[in-house]
């Protein structure tokens, strides 16, 4: 199995070195047996980063093998060339260790200042992809299509990965799932959606994907908090990181499960933090985390799972994780040390 995680976005902005510690978590992950790393991607909001894709390129100087990837990046949002080019470039400054994971995002504002329609999101997604796939491939090549048109041009730089940097493309609604298998070399599930969810939406995608004659690669995101000690994440950390979790998803939900939880909360039942974890979150011990794990594996035949440490909290808060450094740091190590064994690569 493959196994990545999400990069908190630590920082302090009096240091000369403001981005150390989130640098210093990547290099870890890299030690510590990781595939990959992501970062997020939100204008206006001080808990996200505005600019991943810089940001990465900082990550992978100072690494070696470890890959990078945005998770996820609001395509729609950007000019497609431009991206292509950002990505191109971090491909041959990492020797050809970045991924592209994109989304449509949920907030209209970030649409509205950068010129692009939220109410076309689909549409210009399905666009972007077909571009960055097309610029990266072919040279003098030019484009005429509904928003987006170029002369013959040849984008420059190259990037490495043949035949072009892996596109991740998210989403759970059918459409999405659907766009994945057409236009992406792999589909990013979750992380909020439970896992009658994600089996739901995986029917979708390897359906596509065989009408496309795709290949049904897939990545399995999941939030998650690991401890050494099970009780004391169940009874100090469960309740506290589950309840910042609802308090975001309220941004953002779309699915019908989700939504029926909320309702069941805004009725007044109290739902405990360990069932809404229980088909949704990485948590407890690394015994649990194993079994966990095992479990979405033999449900799903998933082969990739992403684990988001702390992560997963409201983004108007300047710090949208639980958790600090030396927190996030031990779970890296933990995960590294008792989860990923457990899983060697055949």
């Amino acid at each position: 199995m493959k196994f990545s995680l999400s990069l908190p976005l630590l920082k302090d902005l009096s240091a000369p070195d403001p981005f150390r510690e989130t640098f210093d978590l990547a290099v870890l992950a890299e030690e510590c047996g990781f595939d990959t790393v992501t970062i997020g991607h939100h204008h206006f909001m001080p808990g996200n980063m505005a600019d991943p894709l810089t940001f990465l390129a900082a990550v992978a100087a100072r690494t070696s093998t470890l890959r990078v990837g945005t998770g996820i990046f609001q395509l729609p949002v950007h000019n497609p060339v431009r991206v292509a080019e950002q990505v191109a470039t971090i491909d041959q400054l990492s020797g050809g260790r970045i991924s592209l994971g994109v989304g449509l995002g949920w907030w209209p504002l970030e649409y509205q200042v950068h010129g692009s329609d939220f109410r076309q999101r689909g549409a210009r997604m399905e666009e972007a992809l077909r571009i960055l796939k097309l610029v990266w491939t072919e040279e003098e090549t030019s484009y005429d299509g509904r928003f987006w048109s170029f002369p013959e041009l040849t984008v420059h730089p190259r990037p490495v990965q043949d035949p072009h940097p892996p596109l991740w493309v998210a989403g759970v609604a059918d459409a999405a799932v659907d766009r994945a298998a057409r236009l992406g070399d792999a589909w990013l599930c979750g992380p909020v959606q439970s896992l009658g969810k994600a089996l739901s939406c995986l029917e979708v995608y390897r359906a596509s994907c065989a009408a496309a004659g795709t290949t049904p690669d897939w990545v399995l995101r999941r939030y998650a908090w690991v401890g050494a000690d099970r009780r004391q994440v169940m009874d100090e950390v469960l309740p506290e990181y589950v309840g910042g979790l609802m308090e975001h998803w309220r941004e953002s939900v779309e699915d019908d499960e989700e939504k029926a939880l909320f309702a069941r909360i805004d009725a007044g039942e109290d739902v405990p933090a360990e069932e809404i974890a229980a088909d949704r979150l990485l948590f407890g011990a690394p015994d649990d985390v194993i079994a966990q794990v095992q479990r979405y594996r033999d449900l799903t035949g998933c082969e990739h799972v992403h684990a988001a440490f702390g992560a997963g909290l409201p983004g108007a808060s300047a710090k949208a994780s639980l958790g600090g450094f030396d927190d996030i740091a031990e779970m890296i190590r933990l995960y590294g040390r008792e989860v990923i064994p457990a899983f060697p690569t055949t």
